[in-house]
């Protein structure tokens, strides 16, 4: 928003020039609004349209634009039109600050959406603070964007703390004491590393070797050496795309066996696709409802409206993207007449027992994250996730 000057009066100018002494200079250059016109809402993103985790990222941005599609071809919320203003970080927290920044200070979106990744989301909490801006189901389960409330962070499904303690009460069920984990060399690593060391010292199992992964693949055979010398019972992958997979494909290939476990944020598709027949009996967590279980209204509707736009491949991650934007619309239609970063605050507060189609979410003034549902899936011979 720009403020023009013609020229002026000597007393008139003498007049401003009071009026502005007098306010402090506070209102001496308007605050922008967010970008909410009368067709349409502008609501940014940060995320990977380029690099290893592009493939994963892509299947949660189109679970979520099944969604916002279907809601816009009905007249949108109110007569606008829902837009979503992506920008690329390629998984780089540096990028992801700057875009963040660009998000807020020049295209002046609403809100921040399903940015993807840890350490992009983590990149931008500063300027969402400063800036008061809505910071709306970033898929990732970091315990960082959980622990503390953060007034404008909202999340709607369970950590990867309490995915991670469910894998090792899972595994000491079965009698898997031995256990190794490797992880990402970044904050979404270690993180989940500190989880999982928490919950094997707590249920007694040993966690017997540790290794960490590079975004871009490298180091790669370090870190199947240091892992296979130890003969684990089970492995927990505590990475997400490609690099989750490259390991697995890497152990196998060099003549080790183990049971592989892995966090929500893969792929169920990617996996088959890499690995075929050999990803048999990987165990990933789940934390949303079954993209295949009709008995759920959601799942039944995102098919309806997936088979509609041709898609007949279903993920995980789709369905993901498809319940944080009808969380974001549902809080959008409690936002007002026009709505503003701080009416649409005060509407996801107000989501007390609200249900997205048998998926559950409890918000509060206190309570900015929500979500317990985490379920442990193998996958069978066919691909297909079982029990």
């Amino acid at each position: 928003m720009r403020t023009y000057f013609g020229k002026l009066s000597q007393p008139l100018a003498q007049m401003c020039v009071g009026v502005f002494v007098c306010l402090g200079m506070q209102m001496a250059w308007a605050q922008p609004t967010p970008a909410v016109s009368d067709s349409e809402i502008l609501i940014g993103q940060s995320c990977q349209l380029s690099g290893p985790l592009a493939t994963l990222t892509s299947e949660v941005r189109q679970g979520a634009s099944l969604y916002f599609d279907h809601v816009n071809d009905a007249g949108g919320i109110r007569g606008r039109k829902i837009k979503i203003l992506a920008l690329d970080d390629g998984y780089d927290p540096k990028k992801a600050a700057e875009n963040t920044r660009k998000l807020i200070q020049d295209d002046n979106v609403l809100a921040l959406f399903q940015y993807a990744g840890t350490p992009p989301s983590l990149a931008a909490l500063q300027l969402v603070e400063e800036h008061q801006v809505p910071f709306i189901a970033p898929f990732t389960g970091s315990d960082a964007l959980r622990q503390k409330l953060t007034h404008y962070v909202f999340n709607i499904k369970a950590g990867y703390g309490t995915e991670l303690d469910a894998m090792v009460k899972q595994m000491g069920t079965v009698g898997i004491t031995r256990i190794a984990a490797v992880y990402l060399n970044n904050a979404f690593g270690t993180g989940g590393l500190a989880a999982v060391e928490k919950s094997a010292k707590a249920r007694k199992s040993s966690l017997v070797a540790q290794a960490s992964l590079e975004v871009d693949g490298s180091k790669m055979d370090l870190a199947v050496d240091k892992i296979a010398k130890m003969a684990p019972q089970a492995i927990i992958v505590i990475s997400a795309g490609k690099p989750s997979v490259d390991f697995v494909d890497a152990y196998l290939k060099a003549g080790h066996r183990s049971t592989f476990y892995m966090l929500s944020v893969i792929s169920n598709s990617q996996l088959v696709k890499a690995l075929g027949e050999r990803a048999r009996g990987i165990v990933v967590s789940q934390v949303v409802p079954s993209p295949w279980n009709q008995a759920v209204p959601v799942t039944r509707e995102f098919q309806t409206l997936a088979v509609a736009k041709g898609i007949k491949e279903f993920t995980f991650s789709q369905m993901e993207g498809f319940l944080s934007a009808k969380f974001l619309v549902e809080a959008l239609k409690g936002a007002g007449n026009k709505p503003t970063r701080e009416s649409l605050v005060k509407s996801l507060e107000a989501m007390k027992s609200v249900n997205l189609g048998g998926y559950p979410v409890e918000l509060s003034p206190a309570q900015h994250s929500s979500g317990k549902f985490v379920d442990l899936l193998i996958l069978g011979r066919d691909g297909k996730f079982t029990k």
